[in-house]
């Protein structure tokens, strides 16, 4: 349920989807027919079983999808914060389901530990590929309307910072898995480095904070979900 989620929301809805929702209820038709799409291929063996959950899941889906839509309109500065809480609901309805189901939840864990390790870096995987660049987009969308960037950004390469920040999550990512957190110190470097020059040249206090604010805050949550990776095969 939890990756059905992360492929509905993050791969599989494309962004004029949520921006044409908000007029037009219909796409948010669309994207409740993705992720029963979605729940319908990964339960298709056991249905009969977890069709109740299913449709638990939907429901609770569109309830929360139609409360961020009410909020977007009334919090528009604030889209971090609506994001936040909208994912941070559908965790806790898939939660809330899987529980449910699973009161005896420690055991079964441990007996299919093999799966478990599959699951959880396919997970990890999905967050740093998809998930933290459009957090971080969110993040910097209160500077959207600031000229300077603006100007920057049309004379760099198509969707560069967002390609940049995948690869260096994804190098963070093996480097804590073989407890060589030394790479990442040196990943580190190497970008300061790289981006002195467009720093040294600018002379612009406000590219600098944005440049600095960008690279702590990808590194920072690359380094969180590669811990917790760590932890979480641990564990199992």
């Amino acid at each position: 349920m939890l990756i059905c989620h992360l492929l509905g929301d993050f791969v599989l809805q494309p962004r004029s989807w949520t921006i044409k929702r908000r007029h037009h209820i219909r796409y948010l038709g669309y994207h409740l027919a993705v992720h029963a799409t979605l729940l319908l291929v990964f339960f298709a063996t056991s249905l009969a079983e977890n069709w109740q959950n299913i449709v638990a899941i939907l429901a609770a889906h569109l309830a929360i999808d139609s409360l961020k839509i009410g909020w977007e309109h009334r919090f528009k500065g604030h889209r971090i914060w609506v994001f936040s809480i909208d994912q941070l609901l559908h965790l806790l309805s898939i939660g809330a389901v899987f529980f449910f189901n699973h009161p005896d939840l420690w055991h079964d864990w441990r007996e299919q530990w093999v799966m478990d390790r599959i699951w959880a870096i396919l997970i990890a995987l999905i967050i740093i590929l998809f998930v933290i660049p459009i957090i971080i987009r969110i993040f910097f969308s209160r500077w959207e309307r600031e000229k300077e960037f603006s100007l920057r950004e049309s004379g760099s390469l198509l969707d560069a910072g967002t390609i940049i920040g995948v690869i260096e999550r994804l190098l963070i990512l093996v480097f804590v898995l073989l407890d060589f957190m030394e790479g990442v110190g040196f990943l580190l470097a190497a970008k300061s480095i790289f981006r002195f020059g467009d720093l040294s040249s600018a002379k612009d206090t406000k590219f600098t904070e944005y440049v600095l604010i960008g690279t702590l805050l990808s590194f920072g949550m690359g380094l969180l979900v590669a811990l917790a990776l760590q932890q979480t095969l641990l564990i199992f």
